[in-house]
């Protein structure tokens, strides 16, 4: 089978790559690894595995219409804005993608009523999406006002510990469930502490998860991952999803996250050698996988 993964030349096209490097050496599997970058520069990089190919996303396209290729879920805005990708991969379960996933306002609206026996909550949100935010003082005149169109305002959560969680869903009951917890820099994890895969977290997760899809479809099935945080009052709250894997999914390669065994239908190694509270760098996960 053939792969492409788009906007390769993030965090997450790195992870993909690696979790295929991984894969692929371990079973012998035949499959190949387009990664796929906008930047000319991109496809002139030589990958260290003979299955993985580094191109531009014009040849990724072709292969798409040609129907010669998938696409692995790693991107977050191409499946979204490009009618080719979309309509590939809605033919596949683990890459298939619909409008309101990316919606902030309607999924939160949504989840909200299914989720409200959770330990999980999902953040007010309010029903206006054009607004004028102004604060209630030392204001003059038009002064720290703010018009925003198609916004999603939600109450502000005084946030004291921060979460990524990847899940690899294999049925309506079998899941693996990667938590960690983050400190970040610019969007990307920058410390890291892995948690427990059965412990509290992630079985809230669980249970979030399956108050929203009881069977293996939808949003949370097959490949995704969750954003959370937990206030100083120990309260978790839901902050967003994505279709795909996070941009350093990849850490959880020492715990045995293996995307594509799932998609091969392949069960996985689980390891919990590395689950031992303490906090590392995201660098210190990068060194160990050399």
């Amino acid at each position: 089978m053939n792969f492409v993964v788009f906007e390769s030349g993030s965090r997450a096209g790195l992870s993909a790559e690696l979790f295929f490097e991984e894969y692929v050496n371990a079973t012998g599997a035949q499959h190949k690894l387009f990664l796929s970058d906008l930047d000319e520069d991109f496809q002139h990089i030589v990958s260290r595995h003979s299955q993985v190919h580094l191109i531009h996303d014009s040849q990724a396209f072709e292969m798409l219409a040609a129907d010669e290729a998938v696409i692995f879920p790693a991107d977050e805005l191409t499946r979204q804005s490009n009618s080719v990708a979309t309509e590939v991969a809605s033919k596949h379960s683990f890459s298939r993608i619909l409008p309101f996933f990316y919606n902030k306002k309607q999924m939160n609206e949504y989840l909200a009523p299914l989720t409200s026996h959770c330990a999980i909550k999902v953040p007010e949100t309010f029903s206006l999406s054009e607004v004028c935010i102004k604060p209630n003082s030392m204001s003059a005149g038009s002064r720290n006002i703010q018009f925003l169109d198609n916004a999603c305002v939600t109450q502000k959560i005084d946030i004291n510990h921060e979460f990524v969680v990847d899940v690899l869903r294999y049925d309506n009951e079998k899941m693996y469930i990667f938590p960690r917890e983050v400190t970040l820099k610019n969007g990307y994890d920058r410390f890291i502490k892995l948690l427990l895969l059965d412990g509290e977290l992630a079985e809230h997760v669980r249970e979030f998860v399956k108050a929203v899809c009881p069977k293996n479809d939808g949003m949370f099935s097959d490949i995704f991952h969750l954003q959370l945080c937990q206030d100083k009052s120990g309260q978790f709250y839901y902050i967003e999803f994505s279709k795909r894997i996070s941009g350093t999914a990849c850490v959880n390669l020492v715990s045995g996250m293996s995307p594509f065994a799932l998609i091969d239908g392949v069960d996985q190694e689980i390891s919990t050698n590395l689950i031992d509270g303490n906090w590392r760098r995201f660098e210190d996960f990068m060194l160990m996988m050399k």
